[in-house]
């Protein structure tokens, strides 16, 4: 496998080459949707300092090609999907697990764990390649498969953090995807609905067949989604039947959401990170990156957009606790670097 993401700029195309692998108080009335995220942040899942058998600490953690990262189970806690499984920082120090190791591709946070694609690793629980569309709610000990087991790896994905509204795209036709392009389930995978995607530009493929786009699905609205495009931002709002053109025009190399705003790295000439809301672009503050390296993935914590994280494709890692103003590293070339 290998992915290719090409970045248009001023007639000309950079290209960032990433992994390659051979071988994821009580309430008196009924509660409003805040309220009800409030009540479920409080609710914690994983327990990494009290968990020594499976979450270990590591603060020498070499980390191989990450595929996604997000803050997985609304607890503050956030997760690097990588090669080689699951990194975890938490409060400065960064932790590995014991099993379940897997390579990890994409990689969606949501509220009550995460979803996740890609293909056996160390001390697994899977025995078929690929191992489909998976979910976790425990932090990745419990990982329960939910369709296309042996059949498909999904590398262009995107999950609604509230919603649980899962967008893929398929790259080869199987006997539940019957077709290649953009597909979605709002019932973990019971069900699919192809979507056709007009109005999106066309697409380079690397060699697994996977476009150059970058899905990042609205938190709570099922139908609402954003695709980063080499020719653009992209907005549907009829769940990826047909999309238009957005006021942000440069190519869009990673994007997420944020409530309403898509946070995106972005090339002008130079790599950027900005905020759209969907009429105003808004430059964030961002460190120096290495020449011809890039933005490949963002979070923002959802209890709190001024914490935000952006890695690289050079396997650079830095945090911002407050909405972009000063940025902290915390992994250098692909080594994790714990307060």
């Amino acid at each position: 496998m290998k992915k290719t993401i090409w970045l248009s700029a001023l007639g000309g195309v950079l290209l960032v080459s990433a992994c390659q692998a051979e071988d994821q108080e009580e309430q008196t009335a009924e509660p409003d949707e805040s309220q009800e995220e409030a009540e479920h942040s409080d609710q914690k899942t994983v327990d990494l300092s009290g968990d020594g058998d499976f979450f270990i600490q590591n603060d020498e953690l070499d980390i191989t090609h990450i595929h996604g990262l997000g803050y997985a189970g609304n607890e503050g806690i956030l997760y690097v999907a990588t090669h080689h499984g699951l990194a975890l920082y938490d409060d400065g120090i960064w932790y590995e697990t014991s099993e379940e190791r897997n390579d990890y591709m994409g990689f969606s946070a949501v509220e009550d764990g995460f979803y996740t694609s890609g293909h056996p690793g160390e001390a697994s629980s899977f025995d078929v390649d690929p191992i489909g569309l998976v979910k976790s709610k425990d932090g990745g000990k419990t990982l329960e498969t939910l369709d296309l087991l042996g059949m498909t790896d999904f590398h262009v994905k995107g999950t609604g953090y509230y919603s649980n509204a899962i967008y893929v795209y398929n790259p080869k036709g199987n006997e539940r995807l019957e077709e290649t392009g953009f597909y979605r389930t709002l019932d973990d995978a019971e069900t699919w609905e192809k979507r056709e995607g007009e109005g999106l530009p066309e697409a380079s493929y690397d060699q697994g067949g996977y476009p150059n786009f970058a899905i990042a699905v609205h938190p709570s609205d099922e139908d609402t989604l954003a695709v980063g495009t080499s020719e653009g931002l992209f907005l549907s709002n009829d769940s990826g039947g047909t999309f238009e053109r957005t006021g942000l025009g440069n190519p869009v190399i990673a994007a997420t959401y944020y409530e309403d705003d898509v946070y995106a790295g972005i090339w002008d000439g130079e790599i950027q990170l900005v905020r759209y809301d969907g009429e105003e672009t808004t430059v964030l503050k961002r460190p120096d990156l290495q020449e011809q390296d890039a933005i490949q993935y963002i979070a923002v914590n959802p209890q709190d957009d001024s914490e935000m994280v952006f890695t690289t494709f050079h396997g650079e890692g830095y945090l911002s606790e407050d909405g972009g103003d000063s940025w902290e590293k915390i992994i250098e070339a692909g080594q994790v670097v714990a307060k």
